[in-house]
């Protein structure tokens, strides 16, 4: 049964759910050996670890430091780290790196909202012939148990599916088809978690809300969750084959379907047949006018239903298009093949490994070259042309036929060939004196090339190892060589450690453990930890606590902190909470032996919380002023002091 105590993730997640998420990230890991789309920096960590914490039977662990909400105060063992990754030109993306525990209270979170939703997916959501949506996986409960396979957590047949689905529509009669394209601005940065959560609430049903604790509490709990992880920021994690943040956002543009869909119905008097296609946020509409309609009047309602589809979004779901957003007339053969090019060069994932690609056999350019030779052939020329350009050129240049070009060394009778001799030779004599920056271009379509010799691999290795400055683009090709390598080169991570985005990353990398003694509450050891567990009205003031701090409020931080060592005091004391001041508090850890620095600071602490502005705005005879950063850091040390002693 779930913990009773509605302010812990306990009252609505229950152990063997928790389980559930253990599978599901240890199958994930365990892919890594036969699919080289797991090979990712993240994975790699996972596959060092080594530790009892591990067990997925250990329902005490659960218990102590999951149900109990105790690891919003382990900073240590339930990490997270945000850094940047690069996108094409100068455009950024903001990453996260879990460590293992806190990426299991993630999918134990989502996996919850999976279970949610279920029946409403299938039994009205997929029985929508209109919309045909993917997410790059299709986990779900059969028969109470989850279903996990290589299958269905892996990518490529669903993303595969999502790209057949629109070259249908490409087909036939087209005289009066349009397919608009929509494109989202900064969609997982903008994802709201409370919106969501009261989508659920009000088409989910109410027996199955009930069965699962689905209340006000719990939409509480997991908003605080998902603040908690984003450090005080809105939207959703995206990290390396995270299939519960593609789930979520999965998830939360089946209403924006649903909303599309009923726009699309208010046209029937004009609109024959239409379509929303769909993976993830990267939607498709296809849009079949009745034959009447002339191509004046198509060009306007076109218009006119993207503008509603825009407003619709941003109204509901908060979610804006952004310049991409556009229209594909497929009577034209130009827009047609233009639309054909793009689906051609949808990637699902930025993802740090190579793709297991396939040829792509449903081409319909006259240009496609179908013998592997010839395709390298075409690879050899477009590197050339990249050594002797500037890296400078591809701020702003265009780059679609470049990456088509290069996309071929992941057709598995290219990448086979490469070892050739003949082959190798000219790799040889292209990369010599070749501007190793220049890979970030294209890096990983590059690196499986160069990963082809092993004289330029050690000259690739040699460059960045001679790196002065670790941008965020020197990083990124770091990691993106570590992964082709087994991360077996200490050095390199090494290396890592010069860029501030990557720093603790790299550190926790070659850390390898997941801090179960020492877990990051102050100073305390995983013992003490037990007994902190049993304290509920501390670990909630724990968790407000960290909240405002990882928001800067350092002034609300400040009473937390205050009321968390109260709380402590009262439970060790057993204590009338009523009759429990702060003498009481100085009277008891004075007994204790702590050190008359440690007292006075405790003293000191309920009398700045007084003089606080969050607490008091001040009166004609006294000022309220807010805590600093660094007063409330040093008053935090010497709480965890004294806690140390106590506990």
């Amino acid at each position: 049964m779930p913990d009773n105590s509605k302010t812990r993730l306990g009252y609505f997640i229950e152990f063997p759910l928790w389980q559930d998420a253990v599978r599901l990230l240890n199958f994930q890991i365990q892919q890594k050996k036969t699919n080289r789309h797991y090979n990712t920096f993240s994975m790699f960590y996972y596959e060092k670890l080594n530790n009892p914490c591990l067990n997925i039977d250990d329902e005490d662990y659960f218990k102590m430091k999951i149900a109990s909400n105790l690891f919003y105060g382990l900073k240590k063992e339930f990490a997270v780290f945000y850094y940047v990754i690069p996108k094409s030109g100068l455009g950024l993306r903001n990453y996260t790196f879990f460590t293992y525990p806190i990426k299991i209270v993630y999918y134990s979170v989502g996996i919850y909202l999976l279970k949610l939703s279920e029946e409403f997916i299938n039994e009205r959501y997929k029985k929508l012939s209109n919309i045909k949506a993917y997410y790059g996986g299709n986990i779900s409960y059969k028969d109470g148990k989850l279903k996990i396979t290589s299958e269905n957590i892996y990518y490529r047949s669903f993303y595969e599916q999502f790209k057949a689905d629109i070259k249908i529509e490409t087909l036939g009669e087209t005289q009066n088809r349009i397919i608009i394209k929509l494109d989202i601005e900064n969609y997982f940065n903008e994802l709201s978690i409370p919106n969501l959560l009261q989508l659920l609430h009000a088409f989910i049903k109410p027996s199955i809300q009930m069965d699962m604790r689905y209340d006000g509490f719990t939409r509480e709990q997991i908003i605080c969750f998902f603040m908690f992880i984003a450090k005080g920021k809105a939207g959703i994690a995206q990290s390396d084959n995270n299939i519960i943040s593609n789930f979520i956002g999965y998830l939360y543009l089946i209403f924006g379907d649903l909303f599309i869909d009923d726009i699309l119905k208010t046209h029937r008097d004009v609109i024959e047949i239409y379509k929303i296609i769909r993976y993830t946020d990267d939607i498709h509409i296809s849009i079949t006018f009745k034959e009447k309609i002339d191509d004046k009047k198509q060009g306007e309602l076109a218009y006119i239903i993207a503008l509603q589809i825009a407003e619709v979004l941003y109204t509901k779901l908060n979610l804006k298009l952004n310049l991409k957003t556009r229209l594909f007339r497929l009577k034209s053969k130009q827009e047609k093949d233009e639309l054909l090019t793009n689906i051609r060069k949808l990637s699902p994932n930025n993802e740090y490994t190579k793709h297991d690609g396939d040829p792509d056999e449903t081409e319909s350019s006259s240009q496609v070259v179908n013998n592997p030779q010839d395709k390298l052939k075409k690879i050899f020329k477009e590197l050339r042309k990249i050594k002797k350009s500037k890296i400078e050129d591809y701020f702003v240049r265009d780059r679609s036929v470049q990456e088509e070009i290069l996309q071929e060394v992941f057709d598995k009778r290219v990448e086979q060939i490469l070892s050739k001799p003949e082959n190798k030779s000219i790799i040889a004599k292209i990369f010599e004196n070749f501007n190793f920056d220049l890979i970030k271009v294209q890096p990983l379509e590059i690196l499986v090339i160069i990963f082809s010799h092993e004289m330029i691999v050690n000259n690739l290795k040699v460059f960045l190892i001679e790196k002065e400055i670790i941008t965020i683009s020197d990083a990124d090709l770091i990691i993106r060589f570590l992964c082709q390598t087994n991360f077996c080169d200490p050095t390199l991570l090494l290396q890592l450690k010069k860029n501030t985005h990557t720093k603790e990353i790299a550190e926790t990398f070659l850390d390898a453990k997941l801090n179960c003694d020492i877990p990051g509450y102050y100073n305390l050891t995983c013992m003490q930890m037990k007994r902190l567990s049993e304290m509920p009205d501390v670990i909630e003031q724990t968790r407000l606590r960290v909240l405002n701090e990882m928001s800067g409020s350092y002034s609300v931080a400040l009473n937390h902190l205050v009321n968390e060592m109260h709380a402590v005091c009262i439970k060790q004391e057993k204590a009338n909470k009523k009759d429990y001041d702060v003498n009481s508090v100085v009277k008891y850890i004075n007994s204790k032996h702590i050190s008359h620095e440690t007292c006075i600071k405790i003293r000191n602490l309920f009398d700045r919380r007084n003089s606080n502005s969050v607490s008091h705005p001040g009166s004609d005879n006294s000022i309220a002023w807010e805590v600093t950063k660094e007063e409330y850091l040093d008053y935090y040390e010497h709480v965890g002091k004294c806690l140390s002693f106590l506990l």
